[in-house]
């Protein structure tokens, strides 16, 4: 699949998450299979006004990433347009706009899942950003505010109409936000209207999903996102094949990655919260996670965080299976 002039080699790639899919958890991510992946939420009003944090450390990126699509999030125009530059000057190869987010504290600001309430007020952000971008542009959209304005396809086709490179649909209202079912025929409703790439989202915990989600809505990509949370060799086809010895092994090696990553591009005070959040989901499934679970998150450096984690690791029995805790994906 192309995105514009930027091929995306690969059927499943991680989904965008707030505070989960930064540099260190994307490297990794990427190393198991994934194909392109998509930065946090990066606000723009922060972008345009300079925030350090905002800039350097939620717009970070590395150079083993690329291609790599940073994605932005507000709702104004003012903030949006040379937000969305500076990312572009930054090297970004594909902007992508959040228009999908549900949390409350995003959409009663008008952003996230938000600007499908006001279609018209959107379609003229789209092509304002359009006409600034020379990257390839895409949204990332839900079925729509609630069951009663299912607005899905109205919006895809504005988008196509305005240059939009592609589109991720998500097929869950934003008052349904992560509950429920996501219904599937609405990926295949847009795709069925817009000639333009349709990545599907929602409800994908294997690639046999994936590959299920593709055969059904027609949709030329699958995003995995909290079915990936602790699971970054879901993109791996070939981990289902290991023995339960060999899918210990292969977990071991991806989180003695990642740890370093983590160590390597967060200050400590943040990085200690990335990596017991992480190693905590790593541990999902598995024996007496709960008591490890409480002492890894008293844990106070990442030197006192990495030796628990290490000797309940070293503890488990390497021959039992385990799947991916389901209560947080």
């Amino acid at each position: 699949m192309f995105i514009g002039n930027v091929e995306v080699k690969g059927l499943a790639r991680l989904a965008p998450m707030a505070g989960i899919s930064n540099a260190a958890y994307r490297i990794v991510a990427r190393e198991c299979g994934s194909a392109l992946t998509t930065s946090e939420e990066i606000d723009a009003t922060g972008l345009t006004r300079k925030n350090s944090k905002t800039r350097y450390d939620i717009a970070k990126y590395l150079p083993e990433e690329k291609p790599i699509a940073l994605q932005i999030l507000g709702a104004e125009t003012e903030y949006l347009v040379p937000g969305a530059q500076w990312l572009q000057d930054q090297g970004a190869d594909i902007i992508d706009l959040n228009m999908g987010c549900p949390v409350p504290k995003i959409t009663k600001t008008g952003r996230g899942s938000a600007m499908m309430k006001d279609v018209q007020k959107t379609a003229g952000i789209l092509e304002a950003m359009r006409k600034v971008l020379t990257v390839p542009f895409t949204i990332k959209i839900r079925s729509g505010w609630d069951e009663k304005h299912l607005n899905a396809v109205e919006v895809a086709k504005i988008a196509e109409d305005v240059g939009v490179d592609a589109i991720t649909v998500h097929p869950r209202t934003r008052s349904q936000q992560f509950t429920g079912l996501s219904k599937w025929e609405m990926i295949a409703q847009v795709v069925d209207v817009v000639n333009i790439p349709i990545t599907g989202n929602g409800d994908v915990k294997s690639m046999s999903d994936a590959r299920k989600m593709a055969a059904e809505t027609g949709c030329e990509s699958v995003m995995i996102g909290r079915a990936a949370m602790g699971n970054p060799w879901v993109f791996d086809e070939s981990f289902e094949d290991l023995s339960p010895e060999g899918k210990y092994e292969y977990q071991t090696r991806v989180i003695n990655r990642h740890i370093p990553l983590i160590m390597e591009h967060f200050p400590e005070k943040v990085g200690l919260i990335q990596m017991q959040r992480h190693l905590s989901w790593y541990a999902g499934g598995r024996d007496r996670v709960r008591s490890f679970r409480v002492e890894l998150f008293g844990a106070r450096s990442y030197e006192e965080t990495r030796d628990v984690f290490d000797r309940y690791w070293a503890s488990v029995d390497p021959a039992v299976s385990v799947q991916p805790n389901m209560a947080i994906v």
